[in-house]
């Protein structure tokens, strides 16, 4: 722990000189700032200014290219877990599951921050009575309004009581009584001694809420202060001025800016032109002089505070709303660069008693042995967690509890009844022995895309970030989601294997081959999930990762063994379907349940296992750490 994490006047977020790029573009170029306990931090800046970066580096998601980040006393690239149990993230996408209710979301979220069963189903009651969704709690939230859902991604980032509070644009694509609402709620939030990060690009918000303001543009702070003081800095009242003809915006801007008073800011799509009046009803009596001279009537005119919207327009020549081609945030998954964080580390006295440095040493290591059993039960347990959340969703949407029963049931009978009168001429026996392996495999194969699937929606829609920010075991994201995918997969060969027996499949050979047979199905399908997740992770599309799925899982399964003999196949497809890692698993089950060697089937199906797993693990782990 850092000495800093125990208290005081230090501030409670600390950012000294970071800088973060993607390629050639500079994200963050020497930021510096810091956040007094129990108030609210606005960022204020553009689409584009570095805003979500910032944050995303607060939260632990990014490690800084250079510079110092501190959050309540830890470092966030060597503390990164001690981090994520003092913060709470809500990110620009309301990082809900659509699938789970309102009450679920919230216990997800408090498993996964280590809270108990107990403890964790009285902090959702709680927090869904707070924000005023007890009605709604058993509800599923894809039946939930915009401001609804908004309020429960708040909701989510509370649970465990955080201190530190980072809101990434809370406010955007919500109505204006959804936000009001919003404000009053973090306004209470601040009430209570949390302390907030806010970033915004709406300035009336920045105005509202934060109490000390930092202006971004370009990965630069170009401003910082209160917003009374960033006001000030404008000189004093603003004249304000709106004309009916858009061809007399131009001739209305060469007037206010002939005041001598400075540049007039202008927008064209609202024909509202505004400039500093320091010298107040005086300077809107010389703009009102100015305007009948130039013969221009206004629609509008008045003389008022200024706002934030004139700092940004003061500072950088133009309004908030535009966006710095410079600085594009979409590009942040490009490139991943080592951190460079100075040390700054605590060490303690040196022991110059030899004895003591024994125990000490014996000590350490009880404690590393104690870390990595806790550190596995918490892998373990956050896998389930993630498994359960999993396979709720797969109840929960028909079409896919269809897709992975309805299709395979399709298969048995269509190959069946349709091709079965003439391929069993070839394989000397009844059609439905042989034809039920290749089913199996087929069917968990198919099933194996929804992980890449999943993986993709997760990414896309703000879980994968929800997560991550959380002291969870970052790994039980993607062990957690292939897990539930092979509970879905034994439910679905046990479910063929009925269908079968339905119409005609037979066990000749005792019921341990049986269940060998379904063993390897489900190890198979372990394996094409992992392969899978490195689709989902590379196109992080939805749609995308659906297409991928089918383009590797058609030819393995149609140009194998698994529904018609090789030798009946063309001689250029014979050589492929051969080594066809399918084809080899199909072999293997039919030898178990019709007889036959078994050995060298069983072997290289074993061989095949271990190779996608050996390859697809790591790549999976590397591309999650490095494309989030």
């Amino acid at each position: 722990m850092s000495k800093t994490a125990l208290g005081g006047d230090r501030p409670i977020i600390v950012v000294e000189g970071v800088r973060k790029s993607f390629g050639a573009v500079t994200a963050l170029d020497g930021i510096d700032f810091e956040v007094p306990r129990g108030t609210v931090f606005g960022v204020l800046g553009p689409n584009g200014a570095g805003k979500t970066t910032a944050v995303r580096i607060l939260t632990t998601l990014l490690p800084p290219d250079a510079g110092y980040v501190e959050v309540a006393g830890y470092d966030v690239v060597r503390d990164s877990r001690a981090v994520r149990f003092a913060i709470g993230l809500a990110g620009q996408s309301v990082a809900v599951d659509a699938h789970l209710s309102g009450q679920e979301n919230l216990i997800l979220v408090a498993r996964l921050r280590q809270l108990g069963r107990r403890q964790s189903r009285a902090a959702a009651d709680e927090l869904l009575e707070r924000f005023d969704l007890t009605k709604a709690a058993k509800r599923t939230t894809r039946t939930y309004s915009g401001g609804m859902r908004r309020r429960l991604d708040l909701a989510a980032s509370l649970v465990g009581h955080p201190p530190v509070l980072f809101l990434d644009e809370p406010t955007t694509g919500l109505d204006p009584r959804s936000r009001l609402e919003l404000w009053e709620v973090i306004e209470g939030l601040v009430a209570e001694g949390t302390t907030l990060l806010l970033t915004t690009q709406y300035l009336e918000e920045a105005d509202r809420l934060a109490k000390s303001i930092a202006v971004v543009d370009a990965g630069r702070v170009i401003a910082q202060g209160t917003p009374a003081e960033l006001k000030a800095a404008v000189g004093g009242e603003m004249i304000e001025l709106s004309v009916s003809e858009e061809a007399d915006v131009e001739r209305a801007r060469r007037v206010l800016s002939g005041l001598g008073v400075g540049e007039a800011g202008y927008d064209t799509s609202s024909r509202t032109i505004t400039v500093a009046a320091p010298r107040g009803v005086a300077t809107l009596m010389d703009a009102i002089r100015g305007l009948d001279e130039a013969g221009i009537e206004p629609e509008d005119l008045s003389l008022r505070s200024p706002a934030l919207d004139d700092v940004f327009m003061a500072l950088t020549g133009r309004p908030a709303e535009t966006t710095d081609p410079e600085s594009d945030e979409s590009g942040e998954s490009d490139e991943v660069r080592r951190s460079v964080t100075p040390e700054r580390t605590w060490t303690p006295p040196a022991d110059d008693h030899e004895v003591a440095a024994g125990r000490d040493e014996g000590r350490r290591r009880d404690e590393r042995g104690a870390r990595f059993i806790g550190r596995a039960r918490g892998i373990l347990s956050d896998t389930g967690v993630v498994m359960w959340r999993n396979l709720l969703r797969y109840i929960r949407l028909p079409n896919l509890l269809v897709f992975t029963t309805v299709q395979p049931v399709m298969f048995v009978l269509m190959f069946n009844f349709v091709f079965g009168g003439v391929i069993k001429l070839v394989v000397h026996g009844p059609y439905i022995d042989y034809l039920m392996p290749g089913i199996f495999i087929q069917a968990v194969i198919f099933n194996s895309t929804q992980t890449g699937i999943g993986m993709a929606e997760d990414l896309s829609g703000g879980m994968v970030d929800r997560f991550r920010s959380l002291p969870m075991a970052r790994v039980a994201v993607l062990t957690g989601r292939t897990m539930a995918d092979t509970v879905r997969n034994v439910f679905v060969v046990l479910l063929m294997t009925v269908v079968g027996i339905a119409v005609g499949f037979r066990i000749t050979h005792g019921i341990l081959p049986v269940v060998e047979v379904v063993l390897i199905a489900i190890v198979f399908g372990n394996a094409f999930s992992w392969i899978s997740a490195v689709i989902g992770l590379v196109t992080k599309d939805v749609e995308a990762a659906q297409a991928a799925g089918f383009v590797w899982v058609l030819p393995l399964t149609f140009a194998s063994s698994a529904f018609v003999p090789i030798p009946t196949m063309p001689g250029w497809l014979q050589a492929f379907s051969k080594v066809d890692p399918v084809s080899v698993v199909v072999g293997a089950m039919r030898a178990l349940l019709m007889g036959g060697p078994t050995a060298v089937p069983l072997y290289e199906s074993a061989a095949w296992a271990v190779g996608i797993l050996v390859v697809c693990v790591p790549a999976t782990l590397w591309l999650y750490r490095r494309l989030t």
